[in-house]
């Protein structure tokens, strides 16, 4: 990693933290890699099996780009959250995206620019494409293992509302006494991402739909589901994103045999996932 990390502060006032992996002023690609819920940027720097090649980040930076690692309100080395309840899965969408991009961009003097990330990460990611629409100042998207909230299985839907029901009673989820991650997610972050799905749409305190939104996107996408991902993003759920994403260049790549973590964590990755994913941002920067 190059020095410290940035500090950027949005609109709403909280600090986040921003890493670069390596320095470079040659007008390469970009990407910005952000992380799902329970984790942090550290979930881009692990090697599975703990040897030197490390992990998707050095992947991608040693295909040529320019890798660039966030970490959201109330993760890694942004700011936690004041008091219970005060931030949302909105505030991800609406303050840290677009002020992270912003940041990436005026520290690479514009060079082009695509967002990745999982799960929750890369639902964020979209949901602030579907409101900017076609004033997207990015060149692509992709999202690794981010479902769309229709048609929720009996095991889908039961998850999603014992995490919010757990999360709220608590004033956080255990992510870290369960096992599901290495950070606790604040209450209302969690909870609302998980209500949007068991409600079956993403809308937003102001009224705004943001799946139907996704309609309106432009930017060329590219969803990446874990073949063996049967509970937090199975393929059929990714399938709907793809679907409902009006971009004329958009697909979705099944990575066979692959977790939902496993898409970043496992080895397997390495051959299975990760070669694609550099092809397809290469072809779209």
């Amino acid at each position: 990693m190059t020095g410290g990390a940035r500090r950027v502060t949005t609109p709403d006032g909280v600090e986040l933290a921003l890493h670069r992996l390596r320095a470079f002023r040659d007008g390469r690609p970009a990407v910005l890699l952000v992380h799902g819920a329970f984790t942090n940027h550290r979930f881009w720097l692990r090697s599975s099996d703990g040897t030197a090649a490390g992990g998707m980040a050095h992947f991608l930076s040693a295909a040529g780009l320019d890798v660039w690692l966030a970490d959201l309100r109330h993760h890694g080395e942004s700011a936690r959250e004041p008091r219970r309840g005060a931030w949302t899965f909105e505030d991800w969408v609406l303050h840290d995206t677009p002020t992270l991009v912003a940041r990436v961009r005026e520290e690479t003097d514009g060079a082009p620019l695509a967002w990745l990330g999982h799960s929750a990460g890369g639902a964020a990611g979209l949901c602030w494409l579907a409101r900017v629409a076609a004033a997207a100042p990015i060149r692509g998207i992709v999202t690794l293992g981010t479902p769309g909230p229709r048609r929720l299985g009996p095991v889908r839907r039961t998850l999603a509302a014992a995490t919010m029901a757990v999360s709220r009673l608590l004033g956080r989820f255990p992510a870290r006494y369960l096992r599901f991650g290495n950070e606790d997610e604040a209450a209302e972050i969690i909870a609302e991402w998980m209500e949007w799905n068991v409600r079956g749409r993403w809308l937003g305190t102001d009224g705004f739909d943001y799946f139907a939104g996704l309609a309106a996107l432009s930017t060329p996408y590219l969803g990446v589901a874990g073949g063996s991902d049967w509970i937090f993003a199975p393929p059929k759920a990714c399938q709907q994103v793809v679907e409902r994403v009006g971009a004329a260049r958009k697909n979705l790549a099944i990575a066979p045999g692959l977790s939902h973590r496993g898409l970043v964590l496992s080895e397997q990755a390495r051959t299975a996932c990760w070669p694609n994913i550099v092809s397809w941002l290469h072809e779209t920067l």
